[in-house]
């Protein structure tokens, strides 16, 4: 029976998987679908949301983000980086929108001076809103200034959905999480309490072990000596940035075989197929490969 329960499993997390890759990818008829031509987002967050809803933009920055899964961002014109935007070619393309984060305040006049501009984030160093209600709030916002509400609306339904199934599959009795991200050999990013990564946790029922100070992304960088004696299971995210897969470092890099985890082998890798402050679609993709994670070492 053990044996047999394993196999169902197996068959659900593949399903949800699935069903995840569907809802990201899958054509739905949009309300702005029309008008998606006129749109130029700025920002990451916004591009991943936007393809989740099925709208792609004409003209958009990180068009090869590895955490898109879709190849029609190909077709959008691609004005470079997030942070150094190509303006003169966003207005030789001359859109009717364009979308951007805080980030590019400095340069806000000279977008006003291109087309209308509308600034979104769910990272608000203001606002005291849990992390699950900043995400779906910044959705909410970027469906109705795009006429979208509809679409934006069941990005949430089914992103909420899936996530549920995902909680009920969890095996029991979880280990507090320390969710980080190798900088050096001495120093890490841990994610807190306004994280994406946070929001997920809570919708899965599961816990955070960070609960230290961490800035407005919900991120903090920190010594190995603030998180050697917190008893957790780690799990440690690959970087988009690296040139060798992160357990490779940590097997040479002596100090962070001290942490309690490593010591007893309790620790989990996830490969950088998500964006660590991403909004929705990272939300959901991070939280699928973790019960998947989760899961296999449940079996063993």
């Amino acid at each position: 029976m053990p044996g047999f329960t394993i196999i169902l499993r197996r068959l659900f997390n593949s399903a949800v998987t699935i069903v995840v890759i569907a809802i990201l990818t899958l054509p739905t008829i949009s309300l702005a679908s029309s008008n998606s031509s006129a749109i130029a987002a700025l920002d990451i967050r916004i591009v991943e949301t936007m393809v989740a809803m099925d709208i792609i933009p004409t003209s958009l920055t990180d068009p090869k983000a590895q955490y898109f899964s879709t190849t029609r961002l190909m077709e959008s014109t691609n004005l470079g980086i997030g942070f150094q935007p190509n303006l003169e070619l966003l207005s030789q393309v001359s859109p009717q929108q364009i979308l951007v984060s805080p980030n590019l305040a400095q340069i806000s006049a000279r977008l006003s001076g291109i087309s209308s501009v509308k600034s979104l984030t769910p990272y608000d160093i203001e606002t005291r809103a849990d992390p699950w209600h900043q995400l779906t709030s910044f959705t909410r916002e970027l469906g109705k200034y795009i006429d979208d509400e509809r679409s934006a609306e069941r990005l949430i339904r089914e992103t909420e959905q899936h996530l549920y199934a995902l909680r009920d599959s969890i095996p029991d009795n979880q280990p507090p999480l320390l969710i980080i991200r190798l900088m050096d050999n001495r120093h890490a990013r841990v994610f807190g309490n306004s994280s994406m990564f946070q929001s997920a946790l809570e919708q899965l029922e599961l816990t955070n072990a960070w609960q230290g100070e961490s800035n407005h992304w919900g991120v903090t960088t920190v010594s190995i000596d603030a998180l050697i004696d917190i008893d957790a299971r780690l799990v440690i995210l690959e970087s988009p940035y690296a040139n060798s897969p992160v357990h490779e470092q940590f097997s040479t890099q002596g100090t962070w075989q001290h942490m309690r985890s490593l010591r007893r082998g309790d620790e989990i890798y996830l490969p950088a197929t998500f964006h660590h402050f991403g909004v929705l679609p990272s939300a959901l993709s991070f939280a699928v490969l973790l019960v998947e994670a989760l899961d296999v070492r449940s079996e063993h």
